[in-house]
């Protein structure tokens, strides 16, 4: 009968004990087993069993080169001795073929296990079958791939809309062109702001016109969008000047009492062009 040393005294392991244990073993849900210095498999439960798809005689004594392919019995091996030399827990991620040939990626935790001396005779593997964890974070992945792909492009599409809503023009060095074509709705004022904003820093502005020959009609939002538009420009050093003021815009402003405060105002782009021109010494 086999003995456990408890200090001096021996003390019998008795049949019900190692049946306890086993008891024990295949309660739990991950695969458990035990390998000699030999690699050999003299202990194991149910779970290991299942993974393998072989019963328990079929087991006992042998090892992983009955059952796997080489590349993995080379694997398993390399951490077996790695553990028997360093008497260290080494953890590993690898794949085991199962009798189906399923591939299944595993989480491996070995211990030593140490006779009464402290020498290391033989290993203790606990193994987590990770294969439908990873596919789906692979799938989280994709997705968050896929997720991050669209709202790039979203962003490259806004910004082309935003482009396209709230054009920037150059028409000479240090003079830009806002042409305001249509309704101003909030979200666009703030496109215009804003464009116009990294516009005039971007490119040392001194003249900025805002042309609102395209704009149906003035409103108080579009007037308020005008004078942060002045504004904006001018805390950066910028002088704006409305350009297009059309008779309708006019009346509107007059009979609405609508104030755009000291901004200079020109009929055509052609006069205000001019004129900003002639201020900074380029033509007579």
């Amino acid at each position: 009968m086999e003995v456990a040393m408890t200090g001096s005294e021996p003390v019998p392991i008795l049949e019900q004990d190692v049946a306890l244990l086993q008891g024990v073993l295949d309660s739990l849900d991950d695969p458990v087993f035990v390998k000699d210095r030999r690699h050999r498999w003299v202990a194991f439960n149910d779970g290991f069993c299942k993974l393998l798809g072989q019963p328990r005689e079929a087991l006992l004594g042998k090892s992983d080169p009955d059952f796997f392919p080489p590349e993995q019995v080379e694997e398993f091996w390399r951490l077996d001795d790695q553990l028997f030399e360093s008497g260290e827990t080494n953890r590993n991620e690898e794949r085991l073929t199962d009798e189906q040939g399923e591939v299944h990626l595993i989480w491996t935790r070995k211990y030593p296990m140490r006779d009464a001396s402290g020498q290391v005779v033989g290993l203790v593997g606990i193994i987590s079958d990770i294969t439908e964890l990873r596919e789906r974070i692979e799938a989280l992945d994709t997705i968050e791939r896929e997720a991050a792909e669209q709202r790039a492009r979203v962003k490259a599409q806004r910004e082309l809309i935003d482009a396209m809503e709230a054009p920037i023009i150059t028409l000479w060095a240090g003079i830009l062109l806002v042409p305001i074509v249509g309704e101003l709705s909030e979200r666009r004022a703030q496109v215009v702001l804003e464009r116009l904003l990294a516009a005039v820093a971007r490119e040392s502005t001194r003249v900025v016109f805002l042309d609102i020959s395209g704009l149906p009609e003035l409103t108080a939002s579009s007037a308020a969008t005008l004078r942060s538009a002045v504004s904006t420009a001018r805390l950066l050093g910028a002088q704006a000047e409305i350009v297009g003021m059309r008779p309708n815009i006019a009346r509107v402003l007059v009979g609405q009492g609508i104030e755009l405060g000291a901004v200079q105002t020109h009929a055509s782009l052609r006069d205000g062009l001019h004129r900003a021109l002639r201020r900074l010494g380029v033509v007579a």
